[in-house]
């Protein structure tokens, strides 16, 4: 549903009638209902232009789907098929009323994919406003206005229902004041509220919405630099603090604003306010490399090859005599690398056979040879320019497809990089730093964030989620604080992470108890202090100082 249009709809759902409600239910218990969704009286104006109000529904072509259930049992979803003008809408659904009592209700949820899921003993639905959001230069993610209807009860089941959406979701235009870019461009920008604005809530009975792992980050995902338009839940923000995070290509410019007392968000209404970025200069987001403990490379990785005493790094190519690379002197702090001047950055490609990789120095693939300690480049991907890699506790295996002098090595003796047998002595092991962003300041990209799946992400356990085989749960602590659990009873497995604070938005800072057990096994147990990288509703990504961390669900 496109909601661009102005109409008076005040109420959060609008109570419809029924039509053809005095037959029987079916003894099978199964009947198809036919729908006809109304959007109400009002004139078409576009959203940028009304600048604030009350929107009416408008069905488009982006909505083929929506979600109904009858009394909260199982949701059946419906194609539709909408009007010429997008004033109205037809669909029809099937329900098994076998054991369900009258009177009977519909309710129904667009777009379907925001509808997670029925709770009959709440009385609700679960549903989820996008944390992630790409709005137009003139309107609100469509995909991220989700509408919402109930129908009236009636005590038959009828065969044709009039049903009304409303918006379930507020509206925001943010105008950016003397927003200094001086030629950068914009790539996103986070708005951070004191509140949770997005991600899931109940959806109840009486219209109200509660937390069912709500966020307080909205990312825009937009290159606009003036207006900024979102989607978010109908909450009161009145006299709370917004920060405003606008990354561009060249760093990120960060403004802190107070909205005024008395400002809410409405369901349907667009919100506007301005946030002045007058004096502030774009903050540099530094390249940072980070030692990769474990884990595989991607192709596009940017990486350093170091030894692993973390005092040289793998420099340019030398010709004179045996071909080698030269060594650079590399200071590393906390396992990560700021200043890179003179070493070698490598762009992490396919190798030319499945499970390789090859490195280019920007001139050419590092290679070896076929019979000697030699380390090269050539233009063309072959055995001798594939690389396999594999990492251990920050130790890097990496060798080439074919040669007898194969492993990339740090030759303490000669102070140079070059390939060498396994066993050759004063050859020293070698470690990969990957290329990530630093988190000072605004969080802003962090190795952690490339991570989808729940789990842990620690140099010394990678524990990540199985679909199909483990179980996620949470918890609240009597202090207030959450607990998240990761469960495979098959295999007795078991992750814990403990003592998460709800309140908490992106760049906060927690310190989580973090344990997991195998059998009777523990093998992590500690606490970490983690800084918030990312929100996205109920998914909540923590990362430590190292951009290592865990991925929750709170």
């Amino acid at each position: 549903m496109k909601k661009t249009s102005l109409a008076a709809l005040a109420a959060l759902s609008v109570l419809a009638g029924c039509r053809n409600a005095g037959q029987e239910i079916p003894a099978t218990g199964e009947k198809t209902v036919h729908f006809h969704a109304m959007a109400g009286e009002g004139t078409r104006t576009a959203f940028s232009e009304a600048g604030s109000g009350v929107y009416r529904t408008l069905w488009t072509d982006n909505d083929r789907e929506i979600l109904l259930s009858l009394n909260y049992g199982k949701a059946a979803p419906s194609s539709l098929t909408a009007s010429a003008d997008g004033v109205s809408a037809t669909f029809e659904a099937s329900f098994d009323a076998a054991g369900t009592s009258a009177p009977f209700t519909f309710y129904a949820v667009s777009p379907a994919s925001s509808a997670r899921a029925i709770s009959p003993s709440r009385k609700a639905w679960s549903v989820s406003i996008a944390a992630e959001q790409r709005p137009s230069a003139t309107s609100v993610d469509e995909a991220a206005q989700l509408l919402v209807a109930k129908s009236a009860s009636s005590a038959t089941l009828p065969d044709e229902v009039d049903i009304h959406f409303s918006h379930l979701t507020a509206y925001g235009r943010v105008t950016l004041k003397n927003l200094g870019l001086d030629g950068a461009a914009v790539r996103k920008a986070d708005l951070v509220f004191a509140t949770p604005v997005v991600g899931e809530w109940y959806w109840g009975e009486d219209g109200s919405l509660a937390s069912n792992g709500a966020s307080h980050t909205i990312t825009l995902l937009t290159d606009a630099s003036a207006d900024l338009w979102f989607a978010c839940a109908p909450v009161d923000v009145s006299g709370t603090p917004m920060t405003l995070n606008v990354y561009t290509d060249r760093g990120v410019l960060s403004k802190e604003i107070t909205f005024p007392e008395g400002r809410r968000f409405e369901s349907g209404k667009v919100a506007r306010f301005s946030v002045d970025f007058a004096g502030v200069e774009i903050q540099d987001i530094t390249p940072v490399f980070s030692i990769l403990e474990t884990g595989s490379l991607q192709e596009g990785d940017e990486i350093l090859i170091v030894n692993t005493a973390g005092t040289y790094g793998l420099g340019a190519q030398n010709d004179n005599g045996t071909p080698h690379r030269d060594r650079v002197a590399v200071t590393v702090e906390d396992g990560r690398i700021l200043d890179y001047a003179g070493l070698t950055v490598l762009t992490v490609e396919a190798g030319a056979t499945a499970g390789t990789w090859a490195f280019h120095t920007g001139t050419g693939y590092l290679t070896a040879a076929a019979s000697k300690n030699v380390l090269q480049e050539t233009d063309r991907k072959d055995a001798l320019s594939s690389w396999t890699v594999t990492v251990t506790d920050g130790i890097a295996s990496v060798f080439a497809q074919e040669g007898e002098s194969a492993f990339i090595k740090y030759n303490s003796a000669a102070s140079r990089f070059s390939c060498f047998k396994l066993s050759a002595t004063n050859m020293k092991d070698i470690a990969i730093y990957r290329r990530g962003i630093a988190t000072d300041g605004p969080v802003a990209d962090n190795p952690l964030m490339d991570e989808q799946d729940y789990g842990c992400y620690l140099p010394t356990l990678r524990r990540t989620y199985v679909r199909g085989g483990d179980q996620l749960s949470r918890a609240v602590l009597p202090d207030g604080t959450e607990e998240f659990s990761l469960l495979n009873a098959d295999a007795k497995e078991q992750l814990v992470v403990s003592g998460y604070d709800p309140t908490l938005a992106k760049g906060g800072t927690a310190r989580v108890s973090v344990s997991f057990r195998k059998g009777k096994n523990i093998l992590l147990s500690g606490e970490y202090v983690c800084t918030v990288v990312k929100e996205e509703g109920p998914k909540v990504w923590l990362a430590t100082a190292m951009g290592q961390g865990f991925i929750i669900k709170k």
